[in-house]
């Protein structure tokens, strides 16, 4: 018996979307002179869940993007790096740049390369990993 993937793949870019509108407004409502815990775990809960959903449907591209959002964002849950403006920022280009690579996967358009390898950039220079594991753009 065959199932079809195309109705639970409706349903992740559904839940991704609004998981993309949770990271959003918790991102903008975090104030870096006291950052909420319980906003920053939300905003993480809601990347890990776009990740894993997308390593479910074999879509590398928005697991490991993803992934590094969920690096940084472990980073800033437990403490070992400041929420800044520059962090937040970071962090709100790589929603953007999730949403557009969610859009165009579920309209079967290729993914903006270049978008993405900008985002790629600034959270890899949040991540203090600019020079490492990549070429310079």
């Amino acid at each position: 018996m065959s199932v079809d993937l195309n109705q639970f793949l409706q349903t992740f870019f559904e839940e991704s979307f609004e998981g993309l509108e949770t990271m959003e407004s918790g991102l903008l409502a975090l104030d870096s002179q006291q950052p909420d815990p319980d906003t920053l775990h939300n905003v993480f809960r809601a990347a890990h869940s776009i990740k894993g959903g997308a390593g479910t449907f074999g879509l590398t591209a928005i697991s490991d993007f993803t992934h590094r959002m969920e690096t940084l964002l472990d980073r800033l849950r437990d403490g070992e790096q400041a929420v800044t403006a520059e962090t937040v920022n970071a962090l709100l280009a790589g929603v953007d740049c999730l949403r557009g690579m969610l859009e165009a996967i579920q309209a079967g358009r290729e993914v903006d390369a270049e978008a993405l390898q900008s985002a790629q950039a600034r959270l890899d220079a949040q991540l203090g990993q600019g020079g490492q594991g990549g070429q310079g753009g």
